[in-house]
């Protein structure tokens, strides 16, 4: 990406986060506290939270990074897929999610692309459902009615694991390229595609690509610093 690409897609970031922000300043004053809504920076991933309504649903705050949020998230199976900038958003609803502590909640996300397809913003809402689920065991017992299981949440690590496989089977050995300089290649596809923000990424590719977790990080460090 050359400099002036680099600077559009700095002011249309820029613009996408100041539309949202003045949305999350009106809805600061009337969402209920079991609703939590987050706004990502998806180009810093190590501090991707700037702005966050209710953070006590998934103990997050400003600053804290794309990692630590929800457990299978779905929204950002988005990350991965850069058909998102023909739309320039693409948005991923009424899915659930878990805290680390385990709370259940209902989440949904909107993700905002580039002109070449990367994921640069994200909204999300996350709905606490205890209270919900509470109240519905609640008036079930009241009612002599026994509650129906909740359904489980979906497992977001096949959908890391099969664009790996897609990125590796995109990228042909070169004559005259050893191995590690294909594997160069591949974690800096890997690293285009979002794979590297998503949890379990880096273990997933050291995996694939038969080298340990620090390879991976080294290979990132010099692809960063190129």
């Amino acid at each position: 990406m050359t400099g002036s690409d680099k600077t559009t897609a700095r002011l249309c970031r820029d613009a996408i986060i100041g539309v949202l922000r003045a949305s999350m300043a009106a809805l600061r004053q009337t969402v209920t506290s079991n609703t939590e809504i987050v706004l990502h920076d998806l180009t810093r991933p190590e501090a991707s939270v700037i702005d966050i309504i209710n953070g006590h649903v998934s103990d997050r705050q400003v600053g804290d990074a794309l990692l630590s949020g929800p457990d299978n998230d779905n929204g950002f199976a988005g990350l991965t897929d850069k058909s998102g900038g023909a739309t320039g958003s693409r948005v991923f609803s009424d899915y659930y999610t878990k805290t680390h502590a385990g709370k259940r909640l209902n989440s949904s996300s909107t993700l905002y692309y580039d002109e070449h397809g990367n994921a640069i913003v994200a909204f999300c809402i996350n709905v606490d459902m205890q209270p919900f689920c509470q109240l519905k065991r609640d008036l079930d017992q009241l009612a002599g009615r026994g509650s129906k299981p909740e359904p489980a949440t979906r497992d977001f690590s096949h959908v890391v694991e099969q664009t790996i496989q897609q990125i590796i089977s995109s990228v042909n050995p070169d004559h005259g390229t050893n191995k590690k300089q294909r594997r160069m290649r591949l974690v800096a596809e890997m690293n285009a595609r979002g794979i590297f923000k998503m949890k379990g990424g880096v273990n997933f590719a050291a995996k694939a690509l038969g080298v340990t977790r620090y390879t991976i990080y080294n290979y990132l460090d010099t692809i960063n610093d190129a």
